[in-house]
């Protein structure tokens, strides 16, 4: 490109690169052409917020939250750069952080449907289990297929030790999208606390179906097997959770307590063993650990 271009204009340039980069996936090349699109425009928040992003993708939250307060800081009225920071102080465990930015999202924008659902999310991480409901109310409210919205009230019902509207939320989750695995493990487990173990396990069956790799529904399977006394198909959904996830320590302590209902007191011993070791093993990686970085 020519070098006498005006300055917005190269700014566009760089920025429209970014763009075409980021959806080809090339990340580091999307991030030099809003380096240059910045450089040329210090004032552009398009391309502080979309470096942002980047920058989260990556898990390189810090830096994505300084884009995003540089996009606020040239347009305070940028509810998507709100909604983003709020994404990024939430993966942080940073919860009020994320609450105080979903606000500004929504007083800017009071249709914003994800920043409810995002918003309801982060109560819901901090107990505030009513007040989330209340946000995923009204992201359904505004747009009635939202899955997502759905599904995460079911769990703030669920948590209230509402099942039967936690059900309710999740036969509405599969009634829109029939292969959405998470809402039928979700389900089955609501009905588990019913006690309604066939239902659960009907669930939990068609969950596997639809996503095989997920460990936690073998386990969750595997302790109404083993609540019912059946010991060997529990050990089976162990196994399983154990090749997807060979450190998963709950699965291993499972299986050892399985194992030694059924008289194998080596294999119980060997499980049960191996449950110490990887709690010592992340006993010290937390020790060793010098806190987040980027």
């Amino acid at each position: 490109m020519s070098t006498n271009q005006p300055k917005p204009e190269r700014a566009g340039f760089y920025y429209n690169l970014g763009v075409a980069y980021y959806a080809l996936g090339q990340f580091e090349s999307a991030i030099e052409g809003y380096d240059e699109a910045v450089r040329f425009n210090p004032e552009y928040s398009e391309a502080y917020h979309n470096r942002g992003n980047i920058y989260r993708d990556l898990g390189q939250n810090v830096r994505a939250i300084e884009d995003y307060d540089k996009a606020i800081e040239h347009n305070p009225e940028y509810s998507a750069a709100y909604n983003n920071r709020g994404i990024a102080y939430y993966d942080l465990g940073e919860h009020w952080c994320a609450i105080n930015d979903y606000d500004e999202a929504i007083r800017n924008n009071p249709e914003y449907v994800v920043a409810y659902n995002n918003r309801g999310n982060a109560y819901l991480a901090v107990g505030e289990h009513a007040r989330a409901i209340e946000d995923y109310n009204e992201a359904v409210a505004l747009d009635p297929g939202n899955v997502a919205a759905y599904s995460n009230r079911g769990t703030a019902y669920h948590a209230l030790g509402d099942n039967q509207r936690a059900i309710e939320d999740y036969d509405e989750v599969i009634r829109i999208n029939p292969d959405y695995s998470a809402a039928y493990n979700n389900r089955g487990n609501a009905y588990n606390d019913l006690e309604q173990h066939e239902r659960a396990i009907e669930d939990y069956d068609e969950a596997i179906r639809l996503d095989p790799n997920d460990p936690d529904v073998h386990i969750n399977r595997g302790n109404i097997l083993s609540g019912m006394d059946e010991f060997e198909r529990a050990i089976e959904d162990y196994s399983e959770a154990i090749r997807i996830h060979p450190a998963y320590s709950e699965a291993y302590h499972n299986r050892g307590i399985a194992y030694h209902r059924l008289g194998l007191y080596e294999d119980s011993a060997r499980d049960l063993a191996k449950v110490d070791e990887l709690r010592a093993k992340a006993d010290n990686d937390t020790l060793d650990s010098d806190g987040p970085s980027e």
